[in-house]
């Protein structure tokens, strides 16, 4: 009888020491995460989220990263054995990650990182004829965008080929084919993290023309004359009252180099641009103006 109270007092004994000696049930692992953006992207950036400097582990370890925008949870995930997260935001706002780990099932650890989503304004603004041969392609600055990938085709929808990565934020792309039309579009890299596709933008390389003679032949009338350009399925004719002053557009030319205006008010001054266009489908493409040039009416 002796012996059975010894083994059930040794037995209590144990269970109320075995607590002391078990692992406790939350150990905080020493870990912190990070962002390739930094703290600062935009839309339509693809960043990663992940766990640097984990110490302290006994592993496995498991991972969820849960997103919250603007202090709303939009994406609870599930454990997962990757301890990282690619994201692209769809919208500007304040983006946290709240990043949990299981390490064996016992020891677990929280932390979140934030990082501020602005509204994407990266696009060409501008492709514009140098020459019959030639296009500057311009886009906005991106804050922080170290390089910019340039692409180009003939079709819009196929055919992309790079043609340079640029520093700055224009291109002027030569050795082209007067009067075809160019599609051209761009990524941007920043902070290792890569920017959106830019909407596409076209232009068409036209030659420049110059006027070769104007003259007021006969009373209150004008008649002038221009280079033909390369490239060009048109000309627009604009007049000013002063060399400098505001020019409109007076005359359309298609299929000719020649414009005749009659009923102009005799005695006055008039000052005459005219600039190539090409028609390709429903798109008017516009050229650079010729210097002016100036008559007297009869």
């Amino acid at each position: 009888m002796k012996k059975i109270l010894a083994a059930m007092l040794t037995v209590l004994m144990l269970l109320t020491f075995l607590p002391l000696a078990s692992p406790p049930a939350r150990a905080v692992l020493n870990f912190s995460v990070k962002c390739t953006a930094g703290t600062v992207a935009y839309v339509g950036e693809t960043f990663v989220w992940y766990v640097d400097d984990l110490q302290g582990s006994i592993g496995p370890s498991k991972y969820s990263f849960d997103i919250i925008k603007d202090d709303i949870l939009i994406d609870d995930e599930s454990y997962h054995t990757e301890s990282s997260r690619m994201y692209t935001p769809t919208s500007p706002g304040r983006y946290k990650v709240w990043v949990n780990i299981f390490n064996n099932h016992t020891a677990y650890a929280e932390m979140s990182a934030e990082i501020t989503v602005y509204a994407q304004t990266h696009k060409i603004t501008k492709v514009e004829p140098l020459g019959p041969t030639s296009l500057k392609i311009s886009w906005t600055s991106v804050p922080g965008a170290t390089e910019y990938y340039l692409y180009r085709s003939t079709n819009k929808n196929s055919g992309w080929e790079f043609i340079k990565t640029i520093k700055g934020t224009s291109f002027s792309n030569t050795y082209l084919q007067a009067g075809t039309r160019y599609f051209y579009r761009m990524w941007y890299r920043r902070l290792g993290v890569w920017g959106p596709i830019c909407p596409v933008v076209s232009g068409v390389p036209m030659a420049k023309t110059r006027i070769t003679s104007i003259t007021s032949p006969s009373a209150r009338r004008i008649r002038m004359t221009w280079a033909k350009a390369a490239g060009a399925s048109g000309y627009q004719v604009a007049m000013a009252s002063r060399a400098n002053g505001s020019y409109k557009s007076v005359r359309i030319v298609t299929g000719g180099t020649t414009a005749i205006f009659s009923g102009v008010r005799s005695g006055s001054t008039l000052f005459f641009k005219v600039r190539p266009y090409r028609r390709v489908y429903t798109t008017t493409y516009w050229g650079q103006y010729s210097a002016y040039r100036s008559v007297r009416v009869k």
